[in-house]
């Protein structure tokens, strides 16, 4: 009885974070499910530090309104993991989102995405098209252009909360299902940024069982307990993507002198167009 009892309640913890919006209340959605993990009974120590990890990074993601950082981003495209694209990227809530390309061929590319805002399109500049005479376009998400290099690209995956939010849930989903192994690599420094290294395996999943990854290992910065790094890896586990944020600063606020200046002028009239 008490089996069944624990398997009901696992059940309705998961269908509440599954079913949580992707905006307003789900930092709470999903720090309450992981809560009720918790009090369901953990199988290990490491599930039970990671959910305590995650609890800590939803709480302080909950915490900020906008934040700075420079991203680079390594994707699997036709077999391959491509080059390292370097980005400076800035966010705010609820969700919109600045990226300033500064190395590969798409150095000096400027997009613009808000969700709710121009049908849905990025606003792009790019130096020199069409000899400047359109210095910004605005493109549907998956143009052939906006996708190039990353096939898999969707724009509201990117940032760290989309991120925290996705994963969090799947561990839930798979801590349910008796699919979730995670393992401790201790206190590590990686490229200068000190945090909590763990990895994650989805046990037992294929590719369309609607998890992100086979496996993945997670950096979590020490100071904010954020996810900073990100290795994914394929059901064949070979790596499919690597992500990691730099020299993150939060609450900036909109008017940052920096932005101000990074921003092409043509696009800045979108990015605070109310």
């Amino acid at each position: 009885m008490k089996k069944n009892l624990f398997n009901l309640s696992l059940a309705l913890v998961i269908s509440a974070a599954l079913a949580a919006p992707c905006s307003g209340l789900m930092e709470h959605e999903l720090t309450t499910s992981l809560s009720e993990l918790k009090n369901l009974g953990i199988k290990s120590p490491g599930e039970f530090r990671l959910v305590k990890t995650l609890e800590k990074s939803l709480n302080f993601y909950h915490s900020i309104t906008d934040y700075k950082t420079n991203f680079f981003k390594t994707e699997k495209a036709k077999g391959m993991l491509g080059p390292t694209e370097q980005i400076y990227l800035k966010f705010e809530k609820s969700f919109k989102i600045y990226m300033r390309w500064l190395n590969t061929e798409k150095k000096g590319v400027e997009v613009v995405y808000e969700r709710g805002k121009n049908k849905g399109k990025l606003a792009v500049h790019k130096p020199g098209l069409l000899f400047g005479l359109a210095p910004v376009i605005f493109l549907d998400q998956d143009s052939p252009w906006i996708k190039e290099g990353s096939a898999s690209y969707n724009i509201e995956d990117a940032g760290i909360g989309s991120f925290l939010y996705d994963f969090t849930g799947e561990v839930i989903r798979a801590a349910g299902e008796n699919k979730l192994k995670v393992k401790y690599f201790g206190k590590t420094t990686d490229e200068n940024i000190r945090g909590d290294n763990v990895e994650v395996t989805f046990l037992d999943t294929k590719a369309d069982s609607g998890y992100l990854a086979y496996r993945v290992r997670i950096l979590f910065d020490e100071n904010t307990s954020l996810p900073v790094k990100m290795e994914l890896f394929d059901w064949q586990n070979e790596p499919m993507g690597i992500y990691a944020y730099k020299d993150l600063k939060v609450n900036i606020g909109p008017n940052d002198p920096e932005f101000k200046k990074q921003i092409n002028h043509y696009l800045k009239t979108v990015y605070y167009d109310k």
